[in-house]
């Protein structure tokens, strides 16, 4: 049986071994010469500050695709994220109202489109297959799988307000709707999708 003080001390003792433990392998195990024991020390020290913040984090880097902000248990988005979700959301709801009308008067009666939690899907019918377009948030793209060319990824150009495929420069919306008249004809525009 342990006394109080004795569980305090036990207490302290594992946590000190945690921060070691937790502590970059460089610091655990670097040599202690004459005045560089003090760095050491510190550089602990600071580690075993942080691995008892366990909440207080943050993820981010130059070029990294998502940054997020973790407080205390709270997800926050970056601006960039948020611009993102912006501009995505806004060219699938135009996407989706542009393409439903036309579909309506053009593609027949299989025709059908739905947009759910940023997935657009354009049922063609008649054996001529589904679009499935939806954001890609940790990459900051737009996704399309399209029953013609295949699965193309679409990163968005602020200058020219338009998403772009980066391995021949087409844009979305010019090949969509080459893509869906190419098959029911009709007259189908998609400029402007994020004015």
């Amino acid at each position: 049986r342990f006394s109080l003080p004795m569980s305090r001390r036990l207490l302290s003792s594992l946590a000190r071994g945690a921060g070691r433990l937790a502590a970059p392998r460089s610091t655990r195990f670097a040599p202690v010469a004459s005045g560089a024991a003090s760095s050491v020390e510190a550089h602990t020290r600071r580690d075993r500050t942080s691995t008892s913040r366990v909440c207080d984090w943050a993820k981010s880097g130059a070029g990294s695709a998502g940054v997020v902000e973790q407080r205390r248990g709270v997800k926050t988005e970056s601006k960039e994220e948020m611009v993102f979700h912006k501009v995505a959301d806004e060219m699938l709801h135009n996407l989706q109202d542009a393409v439903e009308e036309w579909g309506e008067d053009n593609a027949g009666d299989d025709f059908d489109l739905s947009h759910e939690m940023g997935v657009v899907t354009i049922s063609l019918g008649s054996g001529k297959g589904t679009y499935v377009i939806n954001k890609q948030a940790p990459n900051r793209q737009i996704w399309v799988s399209s029953p013609v060319s295949g699965p193309l990824r679409y990163d968005y150009d602020p200058a020219r307000k338009a998403w772009f495929y980066h391995r021949d420069g087409h844009l979305l919306h010019e090949r969509l709707r080459e893509e869906l008249l190419g098959m029911f004809g009709g007259d189908l525009d998609l400029e402007g999708l994020n004015e």
